[in-house]
């Protein structure tokens, strides 16, 4: 298992390299070339374009040097811990992403448990129940959550909620170690609506996945056996039936994270995607590089965390 945990270690580390280059190159080389230089942006903000001014403000940003020499110095400086200041406002990332990168992913975690909750049992139940009514409902309910967006949804939530009960969700953001009850308040319906998202997805995935394996020999030799059926669900037919399921959970924790920006956006919450939303607008880009390079480092350690929850799930991968 070591020698296993080792190479995903380091297929890890060359995988945020390879981003790395990746991020910086298209933020550096193709995007000034598609959509012109943020230097140029705040140059104008200074009333104009003047040659003079705009080198200035590359010296002082560091944008004048060689693309390697930059290269290394980001990245560099992202070892250190300092992600650079914006542009525009001269606020330090780190800062910045210390504050809201919390937010983002209790709103992803919260979903994703949430969802996980809920569609694995309806997964399984759906299974078991299978041509009877409760997996026709089951199936109809989770194509009709994939049908519904959850923005959508989120929006309807509070326009009738504050047309017909007079409610709406708090305005002014709290922190948990400030206002525990009132930032639970603001939480929760947003965290429930990601959730939603990939709940019908994940019930059809576990009722497939579990019809599968109950079809398999070794869960009729176990029938066959005397065990009960709840005993076969659980100890036989669950545990091989999780590893695919499993995959998807893991993967889906980084894009629930990443794109909480709407959902972040209607219900007015300082998290990740809204600050890279803003950001795109000015090419703002240590803001972009930074929070890109983030979101890149939290999916290669949810497959991480997948790969290893793999050996504990199924032994037979150890070798």
């Amino acid at each position: 298992m070591g020698r296993y945990v080792t190479q995903r270690l380091l297929l890890a580390g060359l995988t945020l390299v390879l981003v790395s280059i990746i991020v910086f190159t298209l933020l550096r080389v193709i995007v000034p070339l598609v959509y012109g230089d943020a230097v140029d942006i705040i140059a104008a903000e200074y009333g104009g374009t003047d040659p003079e001014l705009v080198q200035d403000l590359k010296d002082d940003y560091g944008l004048s040097d060689a693309l390697v020499p930059q290269y290394l110095r980001w990245v560099g400086s992202i070892l250190r811990g300092d992600l650079g200041e914006s542009l525009f406002n001269g606020r330090p990332v780190s800062k910045e992403i210390q504050d809201r990168l919390p937010v983002s992913v209790e709103l992803g975690l919260v979903g994703l448990i949430s969802s996980v909750i809920f569609s694995v049992p309806l997964g399984i139940a759906a299974a078991v129940a299978q041509n009877r009514w409760p997996d026709y409902f089951l199936r109809t309910s989770a194509i009709l959550v994939d049908s519904i967006p959850g923005f959508w949804l989120a929006i309807m939530i509070i326009t009738f909620g504050s047309v017909w009960f007079n409610w709406a969700p708090p305005l002014r953001f709290e922190y948990l170690h400030d206002d525990p009850m009132t930032h639970l308040k603001i939480m929760a319906l947003p965290a429930l609506l990601i959730g939603l998202t990939p709940s019908g997805s994940l019930i059809r995935l576990v009722r497939t996945q579990m019809l599968e394996v109950m079809r398999q020999d070794y869960i009729r030799t176990a029938h066959a056996k005397g065990l009960s059926g709840r005993a076969v669900v659980i100890s036989h037919a669950v545990r091989n039936a999780i590893l695919p399921v499993v995959t998807v959970i893991g993967l889906s924790l980084p894009g629930l994270i990443a794109g909480t920006a709407i959902f972040e956006s209607i219900f007015s919450l300082p998290g990740m995607g809204q600050y890279l939303v803003s950001s795109v607008g000015n090419l703002d880009y240590p803001v972009i590089m930074a929070t890109v390079f983030i979101f890149s480092v939290l999916i290669v350690l949810s497959n991480l965390a997948v790969d290893i929850s793999y050996t504990i799930i199924d032994p037979r991968i150890r070798l």
